[in-house]
C-alpha cells in the first residue's frame, strides 16, 4: 500500500505515554502559555482541504542545504498549512494534504519539548476515514524522526532549542542554535543505537570538542542535562527514553521503519566525531553522576 520509498536527507520523568490524557494536559498548558491558539484544533474532525486517495504516493524528501541540515525550520513549518492552501495548481492534492497534516503534527509533537510519542497515540487523534495510515506516516516523516518505534519532532523544529540557545556561548546566534540541535540529534541517535545515554560521556565529549571549537562552549553539563530531560529519564545507571520501545510499529510499517533507519545511518555519519568521542570517553566513577552502562559500546543502530 505504500507506493513509493521515502527518502530522508538531513537535514523529569514524563513516564510512559498510556493515553491521550497526557497530550490533553499538555495541550491545556500550551493554550495557557500562548494565548490559547498555539495548539491544534480537535483533530478527530480534521480532514485535508482537498480530497486525497488513500493510496499515498509521495516522497518524503526535504530540501537540503550545504551542511546537510534540514532547510525547513520552525517558521517554515508554521507556514506550511497556509502555503499548502495557496500552492500552485501543479502541486497535487496529496502533497497539499501532506503539508497541511505535517503542520498539525508539528504543533502536536512540540508539546512536552519534543519528547517521543507512540504512533498509536498519534493515530488515535485522527479519523482513519479521513486520514489514512499512508498519509499520516508520510506527514510524520516530514516533521519527525523515529526513535525505537516512537516519533519525536525533528530538532530543527523544536522551539525550545531556539529559545534556549539564543543566549549561550561565544559564537553567533545561528551557530549556537545549530549546536543545540546537534546535541539533541546526538542524544536521539544514542538512544536509538543503545537504548540509553550516559551523561558523563556526553559531558566529556563536548568538553573535548570545545577545546577545538569555541561554539561548543555553549554545550556544558547543565545544558546537556536539560536537553536529556526533554526526551529521557534517569535509570539506575544511565538515562533511558521516557517512552517504552514500540517494536510493533516496525512490524506494521516495515518500509517506513527502514527509511528512518537509513536516516539514522546518515545522521551517525554526520555526527561521527562526537559519537567516537562519546564512545571513547575517558570517564571514571565520578563526574556527572552517572555510572557506566556495560552495554554502552553496542554500536548497532
Amino acid at each position: 500500500r505504500f507506493k513509493r520509498d521515502l527518502k530522508y536527507e538531513d537535514s523529569e520523568d514524563g513516564g510512559y505515554v498510556k493515553s491521550l490524557n497526557y497530550l490533553d494536559a499538555l495541550s491545556l498548558q500550551a493554550r495557557s502559555s500562548a494565548g490559547g491558539d498555539a495548539f491544534v484544533e480537535n483533530l478527530s474532525e480534521w480532514s485535508p482541504s482537498s480530497a486525497v486517495d488513500n493510496a499515498v504516493g509521495v516522497s518524503g524528501e526535504n530540501a537540503e542545504d550545504d551542511d546537510g541540515d534540514d532547510t525547513m525550520d520552525a517558521d517554515d513549518m508554521r507556514s506550511l498549512s497556509s502555503n499548502a492552501s495557496a500552492a500552485a495548481p501543479a502541486v497535487g492534492a496529496v502533497e497539499r494534504a501532506t503539508a497541511e497534516l505535517a503542520s498539525k503534527l508539528a504543533v502536536l509533537l512540540q508539546t512536552g519539548n519534543g519528547t517521543m510519542i507512540p504512533y498509536r497515540v498519534l493515530r488515535s487523534r485522527f479519523d482513519p476515514a479521513k486520514v489514512s495510515d499512508e498519509l499520516l506516516t508520510v506527514a510524520l516523516s516530514s516533521c519527525a524522526v523515529l526513535v525505537r518505534g516512537n516519533f519525536s519532532l525533528k530538532s530543527d523544529l523544536c522551539k525550545f532549542l531556539h529559545l534556549t540557545g539564543s543566549g549561550l556561548g561565544t559564537g553567533g546566534a545561528e551557530e549556537r542554535k545549530k549546536r543545540m540541535r546537534e546535541l539533541r540529534d546526538l542524544i536521539l541517535l544514542l538512544l536509538n543505537m543503545h537504548g540509553m545515554v550516559q551523561r558523563e560521556r556526553l559531558t566529556w565529549a563536548y568538553a573535548v570538542r570545545a577545546e577545538a571549537y569555541r561554539s561548543y562552549e555553549a554545550i556544558h553539563a547543565d545544558m546537556i542535562t536539560f536537553v536529556l530531560r526533554t526526551v529521557a529519564k534517569r535509570a539506575e545507571d544511565c538515562w533511558v527514553a521516557k517512552v517504552e520501545d514500540d517494536e510493533q510499529f516496525g512490524a506494521d510499517f516495515p518500509e517506513v521503519a527502514a527509511s528512518h533507519g537509513a536516516y539514522w545511518f546518515q545522521k551517525k555519519d554526520m555526527l561521527m566525531d562526537l559519537v567516537e568521542l562519546y564512545e571513547n570517553a575517558e570517564v571514571g566513577d565520578h563526574g556527572a553522576g552517572d555510572h557506566l552502562c556495560p552495554s554502552i559500546l553496542d554500536n548497532s543502530v
